[in-house]
């Protein structure tokens, strides 16, 4: 499965990579960037199974990312998990209405992570 981690902390892009590797994930099929801009390139140049982008304040506009991802062509489908260590209900309502597939709470564990994949790319909870 080939993943996207959109992150503008190394810090939580490495340990979000360590739980996707726990869970079986090849590195090599994992890739990063810290923000919209370099989200958008990955996705114009490659093909991905599922992302994690997080809606980390100040940084950039995680929901505009996710509409710009919606519009997008040949990634319109992908499965979008959006993230946050500000869980609220206006914050889960608007990555839910902007097209995410999955909101995951940070700090998170590994089973909240496999849960979410599950969740997000097929539609089931485990």
């Amino acid at each position: 499965m080939k993943i996207l981690i959109v992150e503008p902390d190394t810090n939580r892009q490495r340990q979000l990579r360590t739980i996707l590797s726990s869970l079986g994930h090849k590195s090599a099929e994992i890739e990063s960037t810290l923000d919209s801009k370099g989200a958008i390139s990955l996705l114009r140049k490659k093909r991905f199974d599922c992302s994690f982008i997080s809606m980390a304040p100040g940084q950039f506009d995680a929901l505009e990312l996710l509409k710009n991802i919606r519009t997008g062509g040949s990634s319109r489908t992908l499965p979008v998990i959006i993230y946050s260590g500000e869980v609220t209900k206006e914050n889960v309502v608007s990555a839910h209405e902007a097209g995410s597939n999955a909101f995951l709470a940070y700090p998170f564990s590994v089973s909240d992570v496999e849960s979410v994949i599950l969740k997000a790319t097929t539609g089931k909870k485990s």
